[in-house]
C-alpha cells in the first residue's frame, strides 16, 4: 500500500503529460532507427522512473517485479519505464523484456521498439526473448524487427520459427508480405528449421504463392510469377524434392520450363 501511494505521489507531477504518453504506441511502434529519440517529456519521466527503481530496490523488489508493477499501473509510460530499467539493470535485459511483455502483451511492439533503440541485445536475440514471452505475437515481432533490420530478416525468421514452430506459417507469410523481395530466403529460413515437409507445409507454400500473386494485374503479373518461383526455390533449397516443388507449381499454373531453369541455377 505504501509503495503504491509513493508511486502515485512521485508520478503526480506528470499528469499534464499523460495525454502525450497515452499516444506512445502510435509514436514509437513504427519508429525509424536513425531518427528515434526520446521526447523532452519522456526524458523527464525516465528520471522519475529511475527514482522509482531505486525506491523499490530499497524495499527488496527485484528488477522484474518492479517492471511488472510499473507496467501494470502505467502501461502508457512503456517507453520511459523501459529506458529507466535498461539503464539501471543493463545485464537483466532479458528478464526486463519478458516481465514487460508478460505484464502488457498488447504493448509488445512498443517494448521491442525501445529494446531495439537502446541496443541492449542483437536483433535476433531480442526476437528470441520476445517470442518466448509471447508466442502468439511471433509474426508481428519478426515483421517489426525485420522492418528495422531488413538485412537480418532471414535469421530473425529462423530464430522465431525455432522458438515457436507452430507459428511457422504465420511468420513466413507475414515476413514475406513485409519484404517480398526476400521471399526466397524467408521460405528457406522457415523450412530449414522444421523437421519435415508435411501436407501442412505444402499447403502453407500454396497459400504464400496466392499471397504474393493474389493482387496481380497485367502490369505486374511477371513480378508475381517471379516471386512465386522464388517461393519454390526457397523450398527446394531447404530440402523439398523437385517432384514436390513441381506439384505445387503445377497447381498454380507456373511455367515448367521457367521453374526448371530457376531450380537448375540453384543446383
Amino acid at each position: 500500500m505504501k509503495a503504491t501511494v509513493a508511486l502515485t505521489i512521485l508520478l503526480a507531477f506528470s499528469a499534464s503529460q499523460t495525454s502525450h504518453a497515452l499516444a506512445i504506441g502510435d509514436e514509437i511502434a513504427h519508429y525509424e532507427a536513425e531518427s528515434y529519440q526520446l521526447t523532452e517529456e519522456n526524458k523527464r519521466l525516465v528520471n522519475t522512473y529511475l527514482r522509482m527503481f531505486r525506491y523499490y530496490t530499497k524495499r527488496n523488489f527485484s528488477a522484474t517485479r518492479t517492471v511488472r508493477v510499473l507496467m501494470s499501473n502505467y502501461p502508457q509510460h512503456v517507453e520511459p519505464i523501459l529506458h529507466a530499467a535498461f539503464e539501471r539493470y543493463p545485464k537483466s535485459y532479458e528478464h526486463i523484456i519478458k516481465a514487460a511483455i508478460n505484464a502488457e502483451p498488447a504493448f509488445t511492439k512498443d517494448i521491442m521498439a525501445v529494446a531495439l533503440h537502446t541496443g541492449v541485445a542483437k536483433p535476433a536475440e531480442l526476437v528470441r526473448i520476445a517470442v518466448e514471452a509471447e508466442p502468439a505475437y511471433a509474426d508481428e515481432i519478426v515483421t517489426e524487427v525485420g522492418r528495422v533490420n531488413p538485412e537480418e530478416v532471414e535469421e530473425l525468421v529462423r530464430v522465431a520459427v525455432r522458438v515457436e514452430p507452430e507459428m511457422a506459417d504465420s511468420i513466413m507469410q507475414s515476413a514475406s508480405a513485409s519484404q517480398p523481395e526476400k521471399v526466397e530466403g524467408i521460405v528457406h529460413a522457415t523450412l530449414s528449421v522444421l523437421p519435415d515437409f508435411g501436407a501442412y507445409l505444402k499447403s502453407s507454400l500454396s497459400d504464400l504463392i496466392n499471397l504474393v500473386t493474389g493482387n496481380d494485374t497485367d502490369s505486374n503479373a511477371i513480378t508475381g510469377q517471379r516471386e512465386a518461383i522464388s517461393v519454390l526455390k526457397g523450398a527446394y533449397r531447404a530440402g523439398m524434392s523437385y517432384e514436390e516443388v513441381q506439384a505445387i507449381a503445377d497447381a498454380h499454373g507456373i511455367d515448367k520450363q521457367q521453374l526448371a531453369a530457376a531450380i537448375e541455377v540453384q543446383q
